[in-house]
């Protein structure tokens, strides 16, 4: 099932304009100037030319992969799925703060005065507004986020045309008084007023022959918020002493008051909230898409790619969002400049890896068709890395909390590898046989922890193995069960299973130990025969397996009439969810329909881990 593809040109462009510019536009004129003063407006300027080259590459990008992962996509095919995972989920990571800056921004901004409960039900609303609109359909959402788009422009305008009349030219008399590096950190700092570029490419698949239009209304677009920022920034220097404008906290809304008057000044209060809440609007609509694009690729867990039957959106992903989003929301109110300081250099690692996107495609796939060339495509993308390092440079050493800043967004980045090797394992067996290769030494030390004597004793005490039982022990790991199984036998034999061949070598060598030559090592796939074994033991295994319902009547059909079975699974561990088809009872009992067995199921918690035992005998 597909998304539905609705969004034209016009529409298309109004939502660009609407993600790109969030309250940056409506904050950041005023903390430029509280860095660099007059001269903030270089910072602008060359924010701006940057801001457009980036879109060049972006509009690239776009050109050859139009799906609804964005620029994950762009990320994932230049360096692949470990790689495209990460920045996946940085995406994310990112949206999350953005919305809920936005929201916080907003809310601050309309109603300075009011207590916290308001606020945060305010907030809260339009937090499930927004998702309930994109949750019933894209036509409904790019009707919404045109009107923003359209307020956002028009409430700008209505700023700069006016202004113009009014510059005092005299005000820039200092604009080149300020040092380059000081320049430079204005730049870093008002650099998140056109952030955004990946939050439109999410809707690509809903976009009307995205392939050729949006690129060039990405690069059409980027150049509209540049030069609208460029001329809001002119117009607040040139109506109001610098050192005045960046002492205020809602600064666009001052510059209506100088403009108009205080009545006037707070009309525009309430118009500039509406653009502010619609860029929300914006990313709440289209982040659910890269969470859609990462679990189509099993890179996330399977729901979010589920489509809605009648709405034709991504409705779990929607659904999950809502709540992360509300989460995060109710913890920011308060944090707007911490959360902005945490979410640019994010960023800015994002974009860089965007950026060398391009040259990696370039080298590998020169020949693959681009409905957009970008121009230097090889020394550019490196030229604007290169930038956002410089930047990185100037925050880390002019600002000190700066290190413990971004050090807080890199561990952000680094929670998400335990959920990708998690779900890697599960659905890729070459990822789980290197995966298990390179851990094997602290395998073998640490896993006792969580299953040993005492676990296996219950395995085997319910398997009631005879002397010449033959056991197949599938996916054997370092060989804990089997040596268990294999000195309780004198006559009979243990075939263990496992995909890794450093897991085996341990297991051999716990076999050679205790002088035991009942036991054969099969690496790789395996496929049992039918009624071949007395009894099957499946310990940590069952939820690695993509198709475990496959497995599971293999196993079971490779067992005697009266052969036991017991799978040791472990669910909910160290807070990272279990495979969906061990969240009930119900759905484990569904793996083993056709399966003629008498099936018993029991879940106990401990040492932050769920073990899931699923045993019984075959009729």
């Amino acid at each position: 099932m597909k998304l539905k593809q609705t969004i034209g040109k016009k529409t298309l462009l109004m939502l660009i304009i609407n993600a790109i510019l969030g309250t940056g536009i409506f904050f950041l004129p005023a903390v430029g100037a509280a860095y660099s003063g007059s001269s903030s407006i270089l910072a602008w300027i060359i924010m701006s030319l940057v801001a457009i080259i980036i879109s060049v590459y972006f509009a690239e990008l776009i050109s050859m992969y139009p799906k609804s992962g964005g620029a994950y996509e762009f990320v994932k095919n230049a360096f692949g799925k470990s790689t495209g995972f990460i920045f996946g989920w940085l995406s994310w990571i990112v949206a999350n703060l953005t919305i809920a800056m936005l929201v916080v921004g907003s809310i601050l901004y309309l109603f300075p005065s009011q207590g916290i409960l308001f606020n945060i039900s305010t907030a809260l609303f339009f937090v499930l507004l927004f998702n309930f609109v994109s949750y019933r359909g894209i036509d409904w959402a790019s009707k919404l986020l045109l009107f923003f788009g359209v307020m956002t422009v028009v409430t700008l305008l209505a700023l700069i045309i006016p202004g113009l009349a009014t510059v005092n030219t005299g005000n820039f008399a200092s604009v080149f008084s300020a040092p380059l590096p000081l320049v430079l950190l204005t730049v870093y700092f008002i650099a998140e007023t056109f952030f955004g570029w990946e939050t439109t490419t999410y809707l690509s698949e809903e976009i009307k022959n995205a392939r050729k239009v949006l690129p060039k209304m990405l690069v059409l677009g980027t150049a509209i918020i540049a030069a609208i920022s460029i001329l809001i920034v002119f117009v607040s220097l040139g109506n109001i002493d610098a050192a005045t404008f960046a002492s205020q906290d809602a600064p666009l809304a001052f510059l209506a008051e100088t403009l108009f008057g205080s009545d006037i000044g707070k009309v525009f209060a309430v118009m500039i909230f509406i653009p502010l809440i619609g860029t929300a609007a914006s990313w709440i609509v289209s982040s659910p898409r890269l969470l859609f694009a990462m679990s189509r690729d099993k890179l996330l867990v399977r729901r979010f790619s589920r489509i809605h039957k009648k709405y034709k959106t991504p409705s779990s992903a929607i659904i999950f969002q809502t709540f992360v989003i509300s989460m995060i929301t109710l913890l920011a109110f308060g944090n707007y400049l911490f959360l902005l300081s945490l979410l640019i250099p994010l960023v800015v690692v994002m974009y860089s890896l965007v950026m060398l996107s391009v040259v990696k495609l370039r080298v590998e796939k020169p020949k693959m068709k681009r409905y957009f060339n970008a121009p230097f495509p090889k020394i550019g993308p490196i030229l604007v890395v290169v930038f956002n390092a410089m930047l990185l440079y100037f925050w880390i050493t002019e600002v000190s909390e700066a290190i413990y800043i971004f050090a807080m967004g890199i561990f952000l980045i680094l929670l998400g590898l335990p959920l990708y090797i998690a779900i890697r394992l599960s659905v890729d067996k070459k990822f789980t046989e290197q995966f298990y290769d390179r851990i094997a030494f602290f395998w073998d030390k640490f896993f006792h922890i969580w299953y040993g004597e005492r676990e296996a004793s219950r395995i085997i005490r319910f398997l009631k193995l005879r002397d010449n039982s033959k056991v197949l022990d599938f996916g054997c790991g370092s060989g804990n069960t089997t040596l268990f199984i294999s000195r309780r036998l004198r006559r009979g034999m243990v075939v263990a299973v496992d995909l890794s061949e450093k897991q085996l070598e341990h297991a051999a060598k716990k076999i050679r130990k205790y002088k035991l030559h009942n036991v054969i090592f099969v690496k790789g796939s395996f496929r049992a025969p039918k009624h071949a074994f007395d009894a099957v033991t499946v310990v940590g295994v069952l939820e690695h397996l993509d198709i475990p319902h496959r497995h599971v009547g293999q196993l079971v059909g490779s067992l005697k009439k009266g052969g036991r079975f017991y799978f040791l699974s472990f669910g909910k561990s160290f807070g990272i969810p279990g495979p969906g088809f061990l969240e009930s009872n119900d759905k484990i009992k569904a793996l083993f329909r056709g399966a003629r067995v008498d099936i018993h199921i029991e879940r106990k918690k401990k040492r932050l881990v769920e073990y899931v035992s699923i045993y019984g005998v075959k009729k």
